[in-house]
């Protein structure tokens, strides 16, 4: 029989690409979905179905204290203020039912490329509660690996210009680019900070720079642009603290650059999605440099197979992926009402048998 690890020594184990008791697990859903499954199951609060799941991680994010307007012609354009809203980088989503999560319709450098003339988040409007900082470390203490969330510099200018904009940014106006995604950096930089300082022992970084076919940029661009502020990033968190364990997120194909993100200094990639790449062959190629974190998609797979179907994937792909370590289980996005509870649980249930 195995010996049984607690979660932090599990995901060590499988980041240094030995073969842990059974794959690191995490949770990744709306939270509709969340409730839905604790009434399903008898559970009476999240913690309690996580723990019930096995779910290795749990997250924290520090927020950034700092409001922004909504400008005066997008209210008169889009009219009710109630279904507008502004984050802290100025980005107006508009909410719908048609788009529960939000549609973004206006940013501060939609129309201006004065990057001095917007009213900037600083490090001191981050702010993580004391109720948090003691929750992770009690978590800590019990084992489990504590997860930090920030967001990737490039999807928060994509955000802030309009999209085909920044990617012509990207070629034709490169400093202005790169200028515009480390003035975000040092925001999200010091919202995974705050939290890495509190105890947590991982950092995810979040946000798409690819297509299902390719990159939205080339690699050429992509390491001109975007690789220097990755580089900078995973190196200002390793100052924090050299232990942390490093994890990217972004959708889509990113096999032209796995060997750059390598070199960034990420341990971890997510979701290697199923749609866009070759899970199998990536590990052989990077299995002992690069850690696979995903296993199974929303699009295509969960919503649409049977449980058993859902069972006989996974076990195929936790003894491809998992061999010799270096694989960790996740949802390749977030999972949403159109997948069948039972399907969850039969992803969840097999991942960590």
């Amino acid at each position: 029989m195995k010996n049984r690890m607690n979660s932090y020594e599990r995901v060590l184990c499988a980041l240094q690409h030995r073969k842990p008791d059974r794959p690191p697990l995490h949770w990744v859903s709306s939270q509709d979905v969340t409730e839905a499954l604790q009434r399903y199951t008898g559970c009476e609060d999240e913690e309690a179905l996580l723990a019930s799941i096995g779910i290795d991680f749990r997250r924290f994010d520090a927020e950034v204290d700092k409001a922004q307007p909504v400008p005066a012609e997008v209210r008169d354009r889009f009219g009710s203020e109630k279904n507008l809203e502004v984050s802290y980088y100025g980005v107006v989503l508009l909410r719908s039912d048609e788009f529960p999560q939000g549609h973004r319709v206006h940013g501060p450098f939609y129309e201006a490329t004065d990057l001095d003339a917007f009213d900037w988040p600083e490090a001191g409007d981050v702010v993580l509660a004391p109720a948090i900082a003691r929750k992770i470390s009690s978590l800590n203490k019990a084992g489990i690996c504590t997860l930090t969330g920030c967001d990737n510099p490039f999807k928060i200018a994509y955000f802030m210009r309009p999209f085909e904009d920044f990617m012509v940014d990207c070629v034709v106006q490169p400093d202005f680019a790169l200028e515009l995604m480390r003035r975000i950096a040092r925001v999200e930089m010091a919202r995974a900070g705050a939290a890495l300082r509190a105890g947590a022992r991982a950092a995810m970084i979040f946000g798409d720079f690819a297509h299902q076919t390719n990159l939205m940029i080339s690699p050429e661009c992509f390491r001109r642009i975007l690789k220097p502020v990755l580089a900078e990033y995973t190196a200002g968190l390793k100052a924090i603290n050299p232990d942390i364990l490093l994890i990217l997120h972004s959708d889509g194909n990113l096999t032209d650059v796995l060997d750059d993100l390598i070199e960034c200094g990420f341990d971890a990639v997510h979701p290697i999605q199923p749609e866009s790449m070759d899970m199998v062959a990536v590990k052989k190629r990077y299995g002992d440099r690069l850690t696979l974190f995903g296993g199974i998609s929303v699009q295509s797979e969960l919503p649409f197979l049977t449980a058993q179907e859902i069972r006989s994937l996974i076990r195929s792909r936790v003894d491809t992926l998992g061999e010799n370590g270096g694989f960790m289980f996740a949802p390749s996005n977030t999972m949403l009402a159109d997948i069948p509870l039972e399907n969850i649980l039969a992803a969840y249930g097999e991942a960590a048998r």
